[in-house]
């Protein structure tokens, strides 16, 4: 099998255009990220079971698949201190409020629940809902955060119940991402919005890797393992995310706009923290950073989702 084409014996089909063209992006050990010629969207087959998918997150959450998960989580207690990933959260929530007035907002996938307990000083009323239990117990301990367990897109929630629903890199890692924005687009009431925000696969640092591992250089093995982590499924760029949430029947508001990841919180020696700061820094000049967010709103009059 070479990297332009996929073997005739599967034909994996597109989770967004519902496409076949798709072509070999990366092969890891235990599957292959594929990316679809028709809409651009890269992502993983096979697609893990919801078991799979269960024990995958529990243990990216306790830190034994992603070390740096822990090391994220490690401000995101009562005592945080004022960092630049708390920053951001104030600001994703400004321009939230830029749209919609304080009302019932559910964060999908809340971690510690340290979101929501942001949202609520500025009067929102919090529930998140996550797959995880741990997240549950952990956001109910430091934040006195109700967390629902269980899969966000067969939970019983009543459609048009939420005024604003969140997935902070969240969608990334659903096995659906189309049917949990359309999901999001049933439970919010007509005027809601969705926030979501999502790693960027056309990053500059990422399309430099890409290119490292494609000509088989030093760490190659490294940098694939470190962009293409196990827990994320789907992959995604600002055309496509912009795509995703217009096919789930959103209007787009302000666009999609770029955000970068602060290394500060991960344990990185000094000899690799340097060049990628200064990667991600550029990233962000050429509008190529390493996170994209977007907001969608439902329209007030709803016209039937292309489905």
């Amino acid at each position: 099998m070479t990297q332009s084409s996929i073997s005739r014996a599967f034909q994996p089909e597109c989770a967004l255009c519902h496409g076949t063209d798709v072509s070999l992006y990366h092969y890891q050990a235990y599957r292959k990220v594929l990316k679809c010629r028709s809409c651009g969207l890269v992502f993983a087959h096979p697609i893990p079971t919801p078991e799979e998918k269960y024990q995958t997150e529990r243990l990216a959450y306790e830190g034994e698949l992603l070390p740096e998960a822990a090391e994220f989580f490690a401000n995101c207690h009562r005592n945080f201190k004022e960092d630049a990933v708390i920053q951001q959260f104030r600001e994703a929530l400004d321009w939230i409020e830029d749209t919609c007035k304080p009302g019932r907002m559910l964060d999908v996938g809340p971690g510690t629940g340290i979101f929501l307990f942001l949202a609520k000083e500025r009067g929102w009323i919090p529930l998140g809902i996550d797959i995880c239990e741990l997240s549950a117990d952990k956001a109910k301990e430091e934040f006195e955060i109700k967390v629902d367990v269980g899969s966000f897109d067969t939970y019983p929630y009543e459609d048009g119940s939420f005024d604003c629903i969140t997935m902070l890199d969240v969608v990334e890692h659903s096995r659906d991402p189309l049917a949990f924005l359309r999901r999001a687009f049933d439970l919010l009431r007509p005027g809601g919005v969705i926030y979501v925000a999502v790693p960027n696969q056309r990053s500059f640092l990422t399309v430099i890797l890409d290119r490292w591992i494609r000509l088989g250089l030093p760490f190659g093995r490294y940098f694939l393992e470190r962009l293409y982590v196990q827990p994320h499924v789907f992959y995604f760029n600002p055309t496509v995310l912009a795509a995703a949430l217009e096919k789930a029947g959103f209007v787009l508001h302000g666009g999609v706009r770029g955000g970068n990841v602060y290394l500060s919180r991960y344990r990185l020696p000094m000899w690799m923290r340097i060049p990628l700061e200064v990667v991600l820094q550029i990233g962000g000049l050429v509008g190529m950073s390493a996170r994209i967010m977007a907001i969608g709103r439902k329209p007030r009059a709803v016209l039937p989702a292309a489905r």
